[in-house]
């Protein structure tokens, strides 16, 4: 069906936002690994328990980072040369964290083309691990299984992510396999073991735990997607490189996420949210059960309220 403000933007204006390049994207994803590598840096230089946690925190944060660089390689807005897009795509973003683009695509193409249906395989993905996104629900139940995430709570979560993208041939596991191969040969060579386990271990704890809030702010609760804004601190820990713009992405997603943001500056239509007030609407939603279909959007106009709420994850934007 498509978007009712789509005939408030020129097509003109659309052609040029969706202008492929790769630039902004290697960028971004040279800066991501040498986040990573600092704080590996870091523990090799500071190793205590409080390094290690700090650490792991920060990989499995920036290693989700990356998983969004992947997303919007999927859609093609690297290169108009699927080889290349998909190579730079694959190395840099998915091959690390033992995914391929295509299985992925397959994936993530069929969550757009049927999203909070019955056949959206987010929601298949929650229904499989109820009561964890039931409604409502207060910020203390979702910073609870996120903090089971760090336990390894998420490794089933992980499991399910990884058969639900199979690639398009078994034989496109060979090149992750030897990617990862590779890397461990080169760590083990060098004595640098640990940060192999670093790795292997953020996929499973604090990769999962960035996944999970993130998928808060997305489809939660509606048929729709929600329309939000997180400030300067917000949106890199919870949904970088602005994936927080998921409105915008599900609407045009042919529109590199650098460009989300020049993209939103011409659309008024929609109302936009804080956290603040998703979080004060997840609060006193109707019961809805994990993966449940919801056939009606949830109005939150009537939470808005000037009044802070004392819950911990609710920030004045």
């Amino acid at each position: 069906m498509p978007h009712p403000v789509k005939s408030s933007l020129d097509k003109e204006i659309l052609m040029d936002l969706s202008r492929r390049t790769a630039l902004p994207w290697l960028r971004d994803a040279v800066l991501d690994w040498a986040v990573i590598a600092g704080a590996l840096l870091a523990v090799h230089a500071f190793s205590n328990p409080v390094t290690w946690l700090a650490a792991l925190l920060v990989i499995g944060n920036r290693q989700h980072a990356l998983a969004i660089l992947g997303h919007d390689g999927t859609h093609f807005t690297l290169s108009h040369n699927r080889r290349l897009n998909d190579c730079l795509t694959n190395l840099l973003a998915f091959w690390p964290i033992g995914l391929t683009v295509s299985g992925y695509r397959a994936l993530h193409f069929k969550h757009h083309k049927h999203t909070g249906t019955e056949a959206d395989p987010e929601l298949g993905h929650k229904r499989s691990r109820s009561p964890q996104w039931d409604l409502p629900a207060k910020p203390s139940r979702i910073l609870k299984y996120a903090a089971l995430d760090i336990l390894g709570g998420s490794l089933p979560d992980y499991l399910i992510i990884l058969r639900y993208s199979k690639p398009d041939k078994p034989s496109e596991y060979f090149p992750l396999l030897c990617f990862h191969a590779i890397a461990l040969a080169v760590l083990l060579g060098s004595g640098l073991w640990w940060a192999g386990l670093f790795w292997y271990a953020g996929l499973v704890t604090t990769f999962m735990m960035s996944f999970r809030l993130r998928l808060w702010l997305e489809h939660q609760g509606t048929p729709e997607t929600h329309r939000l804004h997180l400030n300067f601190w917000q949106a890199p820990l919870l949904a970088p490189h602005n994936s927080w713009m998921h409105w915008e992405h599900h609407s045009w997603p042919t529109i590199p996420y650098h460009r989300l943001a020049e993209l939103r500056k011409h659309l008024t239509e929609k109302p936009v949210w804080t956290l603040r007030e998703l979080l004060r609407w997840f609060r006193h939603a109707d019961h809805i059960s994990s993966g449940q279909v919801v056939t009606e959007a949830r109005p939150h106009d009537h939470l808005r309220s000037d009044n802070a709420s004392h819950d911990p994850l609710v920030i004045v934007a």
